[in-house]
């Protein structure tokens, strides 16, 4: 009898061995335990959007670091500009075209007459260059396109000169005539390696003169080069020639070459 009792229990010892023993309730939080979770979870999240904002401006701050401050430059006058600094041969495409605009009006507009401010306010008959036409006859070139030519290389300045000289008018330097370049459009600058471009102006030449009050007009329509060069130096005791020159140069840009332009858009 005690022994099968025995023996019973141990199997019943040994089937339990295999249940595993009832777990205790979990004890229910309370609401402070869910509140001092929630603020827990507050404090992380507000020191993860302090991490983002530190490292967003550690970023910026070296990025403006990295960055050259403008430089102060003081012009021939005495009034300071701040400029952006740049590449040796870079050049907006503002500039560009500015120059190429104020360069061809300089060139081809012939007033015979010499800036309003250049005597007494008042404006005074243009005495003129004389320069070799391409005849090789001694001819007249107005001053102020004269000064613009120091806007072309060189070796394209001297037979400039020469063309220019065929084409102005005698009666321009006696007031007779007066012949004014008229741009209708000119592109954008178009560049075809670093530090050239080539830009296109649709214009015309008209000419005035006591007969012909309405003006004659002709076609002037140009593929014009232009390439960016060393800004000059300018002394402090400059002669008004080298600061006719300075000015031309002063944006570092010249025109190389021109050529007709033949006009594909025409119907």
């Amino acid at each position: 009898m005690n022994s099968y009792t025995e023996n019973k229990t141990d199997e019943t010892t040994a089937l339990h061995s295999f249940i595993p023993a009832p777990s205790s309730p979990s004890k229910a939080k309370t609401p402070k335990d869910v509140l001092v979770v929630s603020i827990l979870f507050g404090i992380l999240g507000l020191s993860a959007l302090n991490s983002l904002g530190l490292i967003a401006l550690t970023g910026a701050y070296l990025s403006l670091a990295s960055q050259k401050p403008p430089t102060l430059v003081q012009l021939v006058g005495g009034k300071a500009i701040t400029a952006i600094s740049m590449e040796n041969k870079a050049r907006s495409p503002e500039i560009v075209k500015q120059f190429v605009t104020q360069q061809l009006l300089s060139l081809m507009t012939w007033t015979g007459e010499l800036p309003s401010d250049a005597q007494n306010g008042k404006a005074v008959l243009d005495p003129g260059v004389e320069v070799t036409s391409a005849q090789g006859l001694k001819k007249k070139i107005t001053t102020i396109a004269w000064q613009a030519s120091f806007g072309f290389s060189e070796d394209f300045r001297k037979g400039l000169l020469s063309s220019i000289a065929e084409l102005t008018p005698t009666e321009v330097f006696s007031g007779g005539s007066k012949v004014i370049l008229v741009p209708q459009s000119i592109t954008a600058p178009e560049e075809i390696e670093k530090g050239k471009w080539k830009v296109n102006l649709v214009a015309n030449l008209v000419t005035f003169s006591p007969s012909n009050q309405v003006g004659e007009s002709v076609p002037f329509n140009k593929e014009i080069f232009i390439q960016a060069i060393d800004v000059p130096n300018l002394k402090a005791d400059a002669s008004p020639l080298e600061q006719a020159i300075f000015k031309v140069r002063a944006s570092g840009l010249e025109i190389y070459a021109m050529r007709d332009l033949a006009r594909t858009d025409l119907k």
